[in-house]
């Protein structure tokens, strides 16, 4: 306890001691402003002596200090090669970009300068202060807290096994997004999304947070969160790449936009929708560097197989692809249009957008914005004398009907229709408005297919067939063999069962492959056609030429150990 019993000397002592501390804290305070004071007229003084000079030099001055800098000008020089030229970009609108140098006839900076007019760029300098230069460097290092994409993107595709890695290595990206411009975030998304072979990914905004999901082997993966702050500028800059307009956010709105990996162009379809806690986005991934597969590759077998062959060669006549979305139809458009592809065939497609690139074929996108549609383009096609003619989708009585005359011209005519089945696609083209005159005598092929999931070969087993799973296979193959007799149906003592390791992520399947059914448009349904018959007569003429439906397709793949029983159900529950 501290005696407070002071004498006067003591008292006076103390007061003495109190009042040297505050003169000599007034004085240290005085010594900090008035140091601050010269500071300030230093740089003022520096400032304006930097506006003359550049008045001199006739540039233009900027007080970059008191510039707010986008961190997505300053990734187009690296901090390294900024801080040796004292050069600092600042403004860029396109290829028109300004920037703030120190010196302008230094060496370095004039080689910087030159480096960004090699790129395209059309470069303005501005004079800046050393000072100001220093302020905005150290800006500009607080934005370098990552490594270049260019490094990810050239990450050896062997080092990355299992799509269960790739997942948990992709969990990291949140805190990379955190520290790397919107741009570049975007970048290192889309590289994620290649790694992983992903077909789409899903954004999709929650309270607080923003769920990020990616779609493989036809699958969705939580892959992982990031906060509304960071996506809100990931979501910017998605609708900026894809030419949407940024301040539009209560209506749903389409776009795309490409970006190269691997050497490869890769299209990014996007499509947007407003929620309560914000846009929610679907990237769908169209890299150009596939090969487009044959049909054997994609699933095709047995008489499907040999429909699919012969409707190869036909001279004439309309062949659809039907199925839900992301079934497969381009693919198995592009398998045919490989077997078309002679140098005898001209052939011309018209795409939204061209997923994939093929040598000797003439292919066009269409831009709705242009007035540029399947319609209109597939008329302007006709004029460029094809003898093939792809057109991605029959959406509307206009192109059903350009289509149909085409195909009854002499042109082989190649399209898709969203229907469950494939004779679904007769009554289809007539509820359009297309008149069965013409729909008989142009249709020569139709395919309905499904995508299922295939078993990966590593942890697949195979179990005993239970009593309900033989009574399902009695019942299929039974149906199938009255209208196939030779076909080779046998009920398996075993079918595959999935467990899932570290080559599947778990999942127990690897890869896809199709369930088909194939029509082949007979002169007795041409005239049942003509007859507006109904579909149960269609239905009948259909199995009298030997059609395999898509659930019998499915169970045989089941019996060859391709696929599972619950795959099969999966994708062909809505047939009944």
């Amino acid at each position: 306890m501290v005696n407070q019993d002071l004498t006067t000397g003591d008292k006076a002592q103390v007061a003495d001691q109190a009042q040297g501390s505050a003169e000599s804290k007034k004085s240290a305070s005085k010594m900090v402003t008035t140091s601050t004071a010269v500071s300030q007229v230093n740089r003022e003084f520096q400032e304006k002596s930097t506006l003359k000079r550049a008045g001199d030099l006739e540039l233009p001055y900027i007080n970059i200090a008191k510039t707010p800098l986008n961190a997505d000008f300053l990734k187009l020089v690296d901090y390294e090669d900024a801080q040796k030229a004292r050069l600092i970009p600042f403004f860029r609108v396109g290829k028109k970009m300004r920037v703030a140098v120190e010196e302008p006839e230094d060496p370095e900076t004039k080689s910087t300068i030159e480096a960004l007019q090699k790129q395209g760029y059309e470069v303005n300098v501005n004079l800046a202060s050393s000072a100001g230069i220093d302020d905005a460097l150290k800006f500009y290092k607080s934005t370098q807290k990552y490594k270049k994409i260019e490094i990810i993107e050239k990450v050896e595709e062997g080092a990355i096994k299992t799509y269960e890695k790739e997942i948990t290595q992709l969990k990291d990206l949140p805190k990379k997004l955190s520290e790397i411009t919107a741009e570049e975030g975007l970048n290192l998304l889309n590289v994620a999304a290649m790694k992983t072979h992903a077909s789409d990914v899903h954004y999709e905004p929650e309270e607080g947070r923003v769920v990020v999901r990616f779609r493989i082997d036809g699958v969705l993966h939580e892959v992982f969160t990031i906060d509304a702050g960071i996506y809100s500028k990931i979501a910017e800059q998605i609708k900026y790449q894809s030419k949407m307009k940024l301040n539009v956010v209560s209506i749903p709105q389409d776009g795309r936009y490409v970006f190269v990996f691997n050497k490869n162009k890769t299209a990014v379809r996007v499509a947007s929708i407003p929620t309560p806690y914000g846009e929610s986005f679907v990237c769908r991934y169209l890299p150009s560097g596939r090969k487009a597969l044959t049909l054997e590759e994609l699933g095709f077998q047995g008489l499907a197989l040999k429909k699919l062959q012969k409707a190869s060669t036909i001279s004439q006549g309309m062949i659809l692809v039907t199925g839900p979305t992301g079934s497969g139809k381009s693919t198995t458009l592009y398998s045919i249009l490989g077997i078309m592809n002679t140098p005898e065939n001209k052939i011309i497609t018209l795409e939204d957008p061209v997923e994939y690139y093929m040598k000797g074929v003439t292919q066009s996108q269409v831009d709705e914005s242009r007035d540029y549609n399947f319609a209109t383009g597939l008329r302007s096609i006709l004029r460029h004398d094809p003898d093939v003619v792809m057109i991605g989708e029959i959406r509307d009585i206009e192109t059903a009907e350009t289509a149909a005359q085409a195909s009854l011209t002499g042109h082989i005519l190649l399209s898709t229709l969203h229907t469950n089945s494939a004779l679904e696609a007769i009554p289809r083209l007539v509820n359009m408005g297309l008149p069965s005159f013409m729909v008989a005598p142009a249709l020569n092929t139709i395919v309905a297919q499904r995508l299922v999931r295939k078993v990966c070969p590593k942890c697949v087993t195979s179990e005993p067939i239970s009593k309900s799973e033989e009574k399902e296979f009695s019942e299929i193959f039974e149906n199938l063999k009255k209208v196939n007799p030779g076909i080779e149906a046998q009920i398996p003592d075993k079918i595959a069962k999935v467990h899932g390791c570290d080559a599947c992520s778990n999942t127990g399947y690897l890869g896809r492959l199709v369930l088909a059914e194939v029509v082949t448009i007979t002169s007795e349904m041409k005239q049942l056609i003509l007859d507006n018959a109904s579909s149960v007569d269609l239905i009948a003429a259909a199995r009298k030429d030997g059609i395999i439906t898509l659930r019998e397709d499915g169970f045989l793949k089941v019996a060859q150990g391709l696929t599972t029983l619950e795959e099969v159900h999966r994708a062909t529950s809505v047939l009944g």
